[in-house]
């Protein structure tokens, strides 16, 4: 099966490389038949990738402890749902599967774009192949999943504990979908650069994909957000770590695209924006990768130090360089059509909208490497932590959220005052109502939450209305009955009325993260069994510590007695510390949730002789 997975490997290689220089040759040429060629050879490559896949897996499930990373990242006793999620669990087989989803996903655009596009395609297939021909690179002589040992171990080292969760089946899979997403807009922009097609046949061509790798994306984040917070005992769900930023530079960059192109199609502008961000997205994601991987940052979820590192960093400027040399190339062409009429007008927010989430990128992006460039330039190892990130980031997504808020009440080139009074009043009424009611109720404390809550209400009134609207419409026009109504409303114009839904969606999470950061409460303590702690009315005392002992691992578990502010008893909270067998010593959190808080605890520094620990306690509402 090694053989046969390492023959997969240099085939796929192989089928790239054909597909990028025949690709090249049928683009210079003008000839259909050499990149028809291309095309076939990239399905060729998607098919080979997947045998490699396949083998993987069946090496996995096998327990063949020949193979090094089977023996790195299984057990004899690991069940088969996480035994399959090995594959990804390591460098080896992460780079794989990269390669192996980019694969599929050139043959889907390929598959997609038979009998249309046939100008770009040339230039779309050589891209997405010179990607593929890197990582396939990468992942055949630089970290193989196929290399054996040459004594086969009695067993595996096994999965990492932090690992076997449910999110290890959901969250690299999303995030490695939405990077590789974002290759396809790059494509098909070095396409319509490479051409001069610049108008926004490219942009349509790629609507969906870019949607998918952003939501995609976006499900990738959350659901890692989640891990963490059940899994490595922050005591929240973000801690700004440099993996974790890794994920979130291509989704800033990626939904600033998002907003430009409508820009585009509606009236010709921000053409030079459109492509630079791309551009920028892929490289993002790319760097994104180099972070994990290259083992330059300290982080929980990089991997180990690697000599890919100079490989990938080079990769992700040789993307930027060769996209900004097309851009200058064609910047007489890429020109606006239209002009901003207006300042108030809604393709001024759509431009807004770009530059906050530029400086929003550029914020993340330099709080993650500052520690790299210090170290590299001074000498001095140091470190950016949360005050870095919150302070710079809480203005500008408070921005952000008013101007979703106020984009969809602007209208086209120029608004009138009395559009402005019109659209305005009764969501700038509801925010202001919602303001002044949390300011008297919590007596002045607490501004910046309250103001962020104000603005969600003021966002969802625009969201609500504007819904109304199209409803009524229906219901008016066409005789509808309102349920009917709603169901067309999103069938007959998702576009318009899908991304309200979306902007909603984000504005009550941002909303919910602002009132979770202000509000929560957190106490630490040294107890020992019988003591107890105090925090936010609840009293959570350590009723006992026992010990558990497998053949895997030795745990220290207690158990937290919960009593509410009028004594009543709202039971326990298990925590605990344990050490695997070949593995980091982890802590399992233990929460008790509710609809509107979870008490959260974390123990660590526990010694089993004096029946004491360290134990800290968060209200997260």
């Amino acid at each position: 099966m090694t053989l046969l997975g390492n023959f997969a490997l240099l085939l796929g290689l192989i089928s790239a490389g054909y597909a990028v220089v025949v690709g090249l040759a049928g683009a210079r040429s003008g000839r259909e038949a050499p990149v028809r060629s291309a095309e076939g050879a990239m399905k060729a490559a998607a098919v080979s990738l997947s045998v490699a896949a396949v083998a993987l897996i069946v090496l996995l499930l096998r327990k063949d402890f020949r193979v090094e990373y089977v023996a790195q990242y299984t057990s004899r006793d690991l069940d088969a749902f996480y035994t399959v999620g090995a594959f990804w669990a390591g460098q080896a087989g992460s780079l794989l599967l990269w390669a192996w989803t980019l694969a599929l996903v050139g043959a889907g655009v390929i598959f997609q774009n038979r009998a249309r596009n046939r100008d770009l395609m040339p230039w779309v297939t050589v891209t997405i192949g010179v990607v593929l021909v890197f990582f396939t690179v990468l992942v055949t002589f630089y970290a193989n999943p196929f290399r054996t040992l040459p004594v086969a171990p009695a067993d595996g080292q096994g999965l990492n504990p932090l690992l076997q969760n449910y999110g290890q089946w959901v969250h690299p899979i999303a995030l490695y979908l939405g990077f590789v997403g974002f290759t396809v807009p790059f494509a098909f922009a070095v396409g319509a650069l490479a051409t001069g097609r610049l108008g926004d046949r490219w942009i349509r061509s790629v609507r969906r994909w870019a949607l998918w790798a952003w939501v995609l994306l976006t499900a990738g984040i959350l659901f890692g957000a989640r891990w963490a917070y059940v899994e490595l005992g922050w005591g929240g769900y973000w801690a700004w770590d440099p993996v974790e930023n890794a994920s979130l530079l291509p989704w800033l960059v990626g939904t600033a695209y998002l907003h430009s192109v409508v820009v585009q199609e509606k009236r010709g502008m921000l053409r030079v924006w459109n492509v630079a961000l791309a551009v920028a997205a892929f490289a993002m994601s790319i760097f994104g990768t180099f972070l994990t991987r290259s083992g330059i940052i300290s982080s929980v979820h990089a991997f180990a130090e690697s000599s890919m590192g100079p490989l990938l960093i080079g990769f992700t400027f040789l993307t930027i360089v060769v996209g900004t040399a097309l851009i200058v190339w064609r910047l007489p062409a890429l020109r606006a059509s239209g002009r901003i009429g207006s300042i108030v007008s809604r393709e001024a927010s759509f431009l807004l909208t770009n530059l906050l989430f530029v400086a929003m990128t550029i914020v993340v992006l330099w709080g993650t490497i500052y520690p790299i460039v210090s170290e590299a330039v001074k000498g001095v190892e140091v470190s950016v932590g949360q005050p870095f990130f919150n302070a710079l980031m809480a203005p500008l997504a408070i921005i952000t959220i008013a101007l979703v808020g106020a984009c969809p009440l602007l209208a086209w080139r120029r608004v009138s005052g009395r559009h402005l009074k019109r659209n305005f009043a009764m969501p700038l009424s509801i925010g202001a109502t919602v303001f002044a009611a949390l300011a008297v109720v919590n007596r002045g404390d607490h501004l910046l939450v309250i103001t962020v809550l104000a603005l969600g209400a003021y966002v969802l009134a625009t969201v609500t209305a504007e819904l109304y609207r199209g409803l009524s419409a229906r219901h008016r026009h066409h005789g509808e009955s309102w349920s009917r109504a709603i169901l067309n409303l999103f069938a007959f114009t998702p576009r318009r009325y899908g991304g309200p839904i979306i902007h909603a969606g984000v504005v009550i999470m941002l909303a919910g993260i602002f009132f979770n950061i202000g509000m929560k409460q957190e106490v630490e303590s040294q107890l020992a069994v019988g003591q107890s702690l105090r925090i936010a009315g609840y009293t959570v005392t350590f009723g006992d510590l026992i010990f558990e002992q497998t053949e895997t691992k030795f745990a220290l578990i207690g158990t937290f007695l919960v009593t509410g502010p009028n004594g009543e008893d709202l039971g326990t909270i298990r925590a605990e510390q344990a050490e695997y067998t070949g593995q980091q010593r982890v802590t399992e959190v233990g929460m008790r949730s509710t609809i509107g808080s979870d008490l959260y605890v974390v123990m660590n520094n526990v010694d089993p002789t004096q029946r004491i620990g360290t134990v800290l306690v968060f209200h997260e509402p």
